[in-house]
């Protein structure tokens, strides 16, 4: 069964806040509202399509049918050996997919006026473009290893947002103690 068009191109919705991660980090500290537009203009684009997903689903579940399709490519292959990720659509992330980006555009969007005054402004919004992709992908992984990386890229962000006035001596040490306590809990998930 060929997946729909808007399952295939579903690695859009935690791509685009990656991507918006990556333009800003090469931002100077002075391009404030660049920054801050990139975050929620990415955010605002998976909130669309994650909307045209559900929209998908919800006509599945309409017609009596309980929608579930995956889409699959092989990463890399050695001789017979071949490793694959992928991403699934269904209801459970479906709903998760929109809870997700809708909450995350608000607190972006709330985000602009809080920190508005912060000199590292453009640094705080590259860092949580890259936590909303990341947990956009924990939501759609259809792979084990695909959801540890997505997984490893939320704990990254997490540090790095709870550290992110490291000048603090508080920030820091709870920066520490959250990524100690994620990487035992990687441990366990390994």
């Amino acid at each position: 069964l060929a997946a729909s068009p808007i399952t295939e191109i579903l690695w859009l919705i935690p791509a685009v806040p990656i991507i918006a991660s990556g333009v800003a980090a090469l931002l100077k500290q002075a391009k404030r509202k660049i920054s801050s537009a990139l975050a929620i203009g990415s955010m605002s684009f998976s909130l669309l399509l994650s909307l045209m997903a559900f929209a998908h689903v919800a006509a599945g579940w309409a017609h009596g049918h309980a929608l579930r399709e995956t889409v699959n490519f092989t990463w890399f292959q050695i001789g017979a050996a071949h490793v694959d990720l992928g991403w699934i659509l269904d209801p459970l992330s479906a709903v998760m997919l929109v809870m997700v980006s809708f909450v995350g555009l608000l607190i972006f969007i709330y985000s602009t006026g809080y920190m508005k005054d912060d000199e590292n402004y453009t640094r705080f919004f590259c860092f949580m473009s890259l936590f909303a992709g990341a947990m956009l992908g924990v939501v759609i992984s259809n792979s084990i290893l695909l959801l540890f990386m997505c997984w490893e890229l939320v704990g990254l962000t997490s540090y790095l947002l709870i550290g992110f006035w490291y000048q603090k001596p508080a920030a820091a040490a709870a920066a520490k103690k959250a990524f100690l306590t994620t990487r035992i809990g990687d441990i366990f998930f390994l």
